[in-house]
């Protein structure tokens, strides 16, 4: 039986970009499906990283630059939940009231190329040497480096609206630019698109084509709402990439990435870490878990480089400058234990996998958050 809100009102949190109020949009219509009756307020927040277009993101730091003045408002009580691009939310600094209560359909996860008109080109590899490439992810500079040395990378911040301008500005120097294919999907640009880069060159950003939807822990109207949006197979893939990220401590200035794949009930991951310039690093593969068994999803995403027999995880991020003290725990053989772990589950009584990471099985048509006090978990 399908739940019935208490409230006839919904106030959502979202940046002001025009990708932001896309995705939201989108969620609102979702929600309509299944709530035509309810009503939804649509408030506008600027994020330091909003504001701070001109320094590199892993400059100004790398924790919650585009979500801590959203948790803000909704800790104060004055928007319900919030919209965010899920690659965006830290897996460490989710304030211990809040949780994630719903993971979407992941779009496309993979990132695009897009070429300035100009050059009448359709891929990286027709661009002339010494051509200047556009991105300020640290993750896409790492892999394109190593994959294509003869460019140059430089920062483009800003809306995807605002890229688009510096890369049809030919002042400014730009021939290429990378985004996120999901993003441009969604914004109704795929026209733009050049050339989309396979995992197999530039694997993607943990959580990267989902959207994350984030509440307060006690809210337990807006919660069970929410938790009808679930997809259980991004769940999946995307707790499993953010154990890997919590482990490692990476965010936005740590070079990491990942490619996750579920099929027939089966998960595999691939994760990467490396240096700025892509000089050095890691590579490592889990697979063939069996998703039935408690704690596997987890232990998926933080089992990653745990076996290798590569000690010099740690150096790979000496480069990197230091925001908030030492972050890496590369070199740490360290599993989760289960103080530190509590209850991950998708609210869906047909749920045919437990995604509990605990050993103590409750029962599916228990109440319980889809990922509780979820920075702790991943």
């Amino acid at each position: 039986m399908q739940y019935v809100p208490l409230r006839s009102n919904y106030r959502i949190g979202t940046r002001q970009s025009e990708l932001a109020l896309v995705q939201t949009d989108s969620v609102i219509e979702q929600l309509h499906k299944f709530y035509p009756n309810i009503q939804y307020e649509v408030i506008k927040i600027k994020t330091v990283g909003d504001k701070n277009l001109l320094d590199p993101l892993a400059h100004i730091g790398d924790k919650g630059l585009f979500t801590k003045e959203l948790e803000v408002e909704l800790n104060k009580n004055t928007i319900d939940f919030v919209v965010h691009s899920l690659k965006d939310v830290p897996s460490t600094v989710l304030p211990p009231n809040m949780v994630i209560g719903a993971i979407l359909e992941r779009a496309d996860p993979r990132d695009a190329v897009i070429i300035a008109p100009w050059h009448n080109k359709t891929s990286l590899n027709e661009l002339p040497h010494g051509s200047v490439i556009g991105t300020s992810s640290t993750r896409r500079i790492a892999q394109l480096k190593l994959n294509y040395p003869q460019f140059e990378y430089k920062s483009i911040r800003g809306n995807m609206n605002t890229r688009w301008e510096k890369l049809n500005n030919r002042e400014l120097g730009y021939d290429a630019m990378i985004a996120a294919v999901a993003g441009l999907q969604r914004l109704k640009w795929t026209d733009r698109i050049s050339e989309i880069i396979e995992p197999d060159r530039v694997l993607y950003a943990i959580g990267q084509g989902a959207l994350g939807i984030e509440c307060r822990h006690n809210d337990t109207d807006t919660i069970r709402m929410l938790s009808i949006l679930n997809h259980e197979p991004t769940v999946v893939c995307c707790v499993a990439e953010r154990a890997f990220l919590k482990r490692i401590g990476g965010g936005c200035s740590i070079p990491n990435a990942v490619c996750t794949v579920y099929k027939e009930k089966e998960l595999k991951i691939d994760g990467v870490l490396l240096n700025l310039d892509g000089s050095r690093f890691v590579k490592d593969r889990v697979e063939n878990l069996d998703l039935t068994k408690p704690m596997v999803i987890t232990k998926s995403g933080s089992s990653l480089f745990v076996a290798s027999t590569d000690n010099d995880f740690s150096s790979l991020d000496d480069d990197i400058p230091s925001i908030d003290g030492p972050s890496s725990s590369m070199n740490s053989n360290q599993s989760h234990n289960k103080s530190d772990i509590d209850s991950i589950r998708i609210f869906n009584p047909s749920s045919s996998i437990p995604l509990s990471v605990t050993s103590t099985e409750t029962t599916t048509t228990e109440v319980v958050p889809l990922l509780r006090h979820y920075a702790h978990v991943c």
